[in-house]
């Protein structure tokens, strides 16, 4: 019976950054694929962020396929007609970029080819229907009707993880701890992108815009970024709230283009594709259901996305890079079962990677447990800025913009024991501004009124 060291199963980022480390390990590894092609059942654009491939692939200059590099970003919240938008632009990394905007078609095929190129043996057109056990331990894998054996088999396949569904790791697929994302890719001729979003050619802008109250959904989030030729628009939001209300998510995109904030970036521009995806936001998968006796789970089929902040792809890679340096221990102890690849978690914890899970599992379960108050949140940060930018400086109602932001928003974040202690403070010391500021102009007006008499 042939038998290799491991089986890789989905070339994805996660999934190819760790066959890309195995084999630069000399361990023999196979990297299975069910497209024909890395990438070819995932025509999405995204935004890739650069920290873990420039440390993977330092040479990444020469041939990485990417579309802008993204100098200006925005963040904005909106309900209704009313925005609120912080802008920056960041023209200090146009040679040293930090994010570009690319198509997951030939950024997978492209990093899959960096592993083969390392020597992993690369198997596409092959789709996972079952392990293969021995006494309770993974041993490899069935593809059709052929058995493939392996020492470790590392489940890199995504939301619907076969491998780990089969191993016995993901017991439940909870709609409620799901985000829906529907996202079309629009042709725009690249100048009049250069206009619109004020960039030039190679440069790009990425917007993440988060709207509460919008139609029928109490919560949800928008992207909107720039390819060379193309822009790309998404939209998010909770499964569970979609099913509660019956709201189809791709009507709620139809309207969204018709925002005149929206509609100004995207007039006259023609569908490139459309595509819908499901996406774990958080406490999907417990860090001791990772692993099991011959199997790991990375990527998104571990859960292992900064949903908080809609991170994906470097996180993914890291769990990747993780899986390896497992892999490689258990090689040298020649010991594949649950006691030695449990290491994942020591390993993983040499990162930021279990603190991001646990984040995203407090994100999450305020999403499932207080929805509502999460779009009151963005709300009360709403009500801050327009307080701010309407004041009117003929009154004496003056709304300091970070007070009110922590005093209206604060709450969502700061633990109720600390915002005990911490607000009487920091009322108190506006109460003591306010004082000093009022004695200061009793003593204008009085010193006012002296030097007038004695003018006169």
């Amino acid at each position: 019976m042939e038998k290799t060291t491991c089986i890789v199963v989905g070339a994805g980022p996660a999934g190819s950054a760790c066959a890309l480390s195995l084999s630069r390990k000399g361990i023999d590894t196979i990297l299975l694929e069910r497209g024909r092609t890395p990438g070819e059942k995932n025509v999405s654009s995204f935004v890739l962020f650069m920290t873990e491939l420039k440390r993977l692939i330092p040479e990444w200059e020469e041939d990485l396929p990417v579309e802008r590099n993204v100098v200006r970003t925005d963040q904005a919240i909106f309900t209704g007609n009313d925005i609120k938008m912080i802008t920056s632009y960041n023209y200090d990394k146009i040679d040293d970029p930090i994010t570009f905007t690319a198509f997951r078609r030939r950024f997978d095929a492209w990093f899959a080819k960096k592993a083969k190129d390392a020597g992993a043996e690369l198997i596409t057109g092959m789709t996972v229907t079952d392990l293969i056990k021995d006494k309770g331990r993974v041993i490899g894998v069935r593809v059709g009707d052929e058995e493939l054996y392996a020492d470790v088999v590392v489940g890199a396949d995504g939301y619907y993880s076969s491998v780990g569904e089969k191993a016995g790791l993901i017991t439940e697929w909870d709609p409620a701890r799901c985000t829906l994302g529907v996202k079309e890719v629009l042709d725009l001729p690249p100048e009049v992108i250069n206009e619109r979003f004020q960039v030039s050619d190679g440069l790009g802008c990425e917007m993440g815009l988060w709207h509460y109250n919008y139609g029928k959904l109490s919560f949800g989030g928008t992207t909107l970024y720039t390819n060379t030729d193309s822009v790309s628009l998404g939209i998010f939001a909770r499964v569970g709230e979609l099913k509660e209300k019956n709201v189809k998510l791709h009507d709620e995109l139809d309207k969204l283009k018709q925002h005149p904030f929206i509609h100004n970036f995207i007039e006259g521009s023609t569908l490139r594709e459309y595509q819908a995806h499901i996406i774990s936001h958080g406490g999907r998968i417990k860090p001791e259901n990772l692993y099991g006796d011959g199997v790991l789970l990375c990527g998104e089929a571990g859960g292992l996305m900064d949903t908080a902040s809609g991170m994906g792809v470097p996180t993914c890679m890291t769990s990747g890079l993780m899986a390896a340096e497992t892999i490689d221990l258990a090689v040298k102890k020649n010991d594949f079962s649950a006691g030695t690849l449990k290491n994942y978690l020591k390993f993983l914890d040499t990162t930021s990677m279990l603190d991001m899970v646990h984040e995203s599992k407090r994100y999450s379960d305020s999403l499932v447990g207080n929805n509502a108050g999460r779009a009151n949140y963005m709300a009360d940060i709403a009500d801050s800025y327009n307080n701010y930018w309407n004041a009117d400086y003929m009154s004496k109602d003056y709304h300091p913009l970070f007070l009110n932001l922590y005093l209206k928003a604060g709450k969502f974040f700061v633990p109720s024991l600390i915002r005990w202690i911490v607000t009487p403070i920091v009322k108190g010391f506006s109460l003591y501004k306010k004082t000093v500021e009022k004695i200061k102009r009793k003593i204008r007006s009085r010193f006012y009124e002296w030097k007038k008499q004695y003018d006169s």
